[in-house]
């Protein structure tokens, strides 16, 4: 409720993008959580439940640097509505799948809807105050794992009566509706700055290359573990049911929700690179806890501290839009959200083979990932005074 009344704090325009987010991902989170297990139904193995992963992370790392280069173009509000209509169809095609391999057109479709995060992150950073940006985006993309702690709770209780398949038709219920709540948006159209920009613009600094490379092994670290491979552990080494993993899976998220809204509020005030290494450091803990853990009650605590390993991306976004303030939307987003993209890509294909091997080395290199980025962000990572262009507010 804190978090929701936060949300209220915003904008207009930016309450509406949280709530549509909200119930986006709420339409998710009914089976993301089982996802991994639906894939294993139409008798994947961890390998090709890894490949099915990378082929989607793959195609939104794609449509990255184009999906900036039209939010140079075209109005930010279009493209953010655009984004969320291409998920419609997707649920009816997971439904209708009948083996693993069916499932890759509907993924793929799904990721290539992502090519307006540069949009949404400007049009975040357009609208937010200057003075605590990195709160206005934990704010807003909080409402992603807002949306998922409590949907898997109800797709447990739907599991109770409803197979994996059936929850795909509740999905498409709320992405058509998450859809229509973006429609009075006001116009966003593009600066003079971001209509000249070259196509690619690509970053300079020492600053700039750090984040870069933070957010790359941040992507890589999440989805070495999940959220394919820790539904899997839960089901292989707890004997958990589908309904009981989806409970796990609101955990994890109320985590995320939790440390976005906190680091966003800590890193608007504190050094932001010492704060994101301390908040890794948790999440490094509750990797390797994931694993060391006798009894799926003792998994609760350290699965929602691994909830919070988005958050610090979120801040590294936060910095980047103060940092390159003047530059295009494609030259602020783009090239980072790719680098991103691929880390996911990289990270789901890795887990499945770590996956298939040895159980337990997913949470362990996971860990260990972590902590490498704890460092990264200590010694790499500090507040950049703003750059300021009096011509750019057009």
């Amino acid at each position: 409720m804190s978090i929701l009344s936060f949300g209220r704090s915003l904008p207009r325009d930016l309450r509406l993008l949280f709530f549509s987010l909200f119930l986006w991902t709420f339409g998710l989170g009914i089976y993301n959580y089982v996802w991994s297990l639906y894939l294993t139904q139409l008798n994947a193995s961890p390998e090709q439940v890894g490949l099915v992963s990378s082929i989607g992370f793959l195609a939104a790392a794609l449509s990255m640097i184009p999906g900036a280069i039209l939010a140079n173009k075209y109005d930010n509000r279009t493209l953010l509505i655009i984004g969320w209509a291409m998920s419609i169809p997707v649920p009816v095609l997971y439904y209708f799948s009948n083996t693993w391999s069916d499932v890759i057109p509907g993924i793929i479709i799904f990721q290539l809807s992502a090519f307006n995060t540069p949009a949404m992150n400007a049009f975040i950073g357009q609208l937010g105050d200057p003075r605590k940006m990195s709160s206005a985006f934990g704010s807003v993309w909080a409402a992603a794992p807002l949306g998922l702690v409590l949907s898997p709770a109800i797709g447990s209780l739907l599991l109770l009566r409803l197979s994996i398949r059936d929850l795909f038709w509740v999905s498409l219920v709320l992405w058509t509706i998450s859809t229509v709540i973006l429609v009075p948006l006001k116009r966003q159209p593009p600066r003079d700055v971001d209509s000249k920009a070259p196509l690619l613009e690509l970053p300079r600094s020492r600053q700039e290359l750090t984040i870069l490379v933070f957010l790359f092994g941040a992507a890589l670290a999440i989805s070495v573990t999940s959220p394919s491979y820790l539904p899997l552990f839960l089901k292989d080494h707890f004997g958990l049911s589908d309904a009981q993993i989806q409970l796990f899976g609101s955990v994890q998220s109320l985590g995320s929700a939790v440390f976005a809204i906190l680091l966003g509020r800590w890193a608007a005030t504190r050094n932001p690179g010492s704060t994101i290494a301390k908040e890794i450091l948790l999440v490094a803990g509750g990797a390797l806890g994931i694993f060391l853990a006798g009894s799926p009650f003792l998994v609760v605590p350290v699965v929602f501290l691994l909830g919070g390993a988005r958050a610090p991306s979120l801040v590294a976004y936060s910095l980047l839009s103060d940092m390159r303030q003047g530059k295009s939307r494609a030259g602020q987003w783009g090239f980072y959200l790719t680098f991103e993209q691929l880390g996911f890509v990289v990270g789901a294909f890795i887990g499945g083979l770590l996956y298939a091997g040895q159980h337990a080395s997913v949470f362990i290199t996971a860990s260990f990932l972590f902590v490498v980025l704890a460092a990264l962000a200590l010694l790499g990572i500090r507040r950049v005074p703003k750059v300021t262009h009096a011509t750019n507010r057009t």
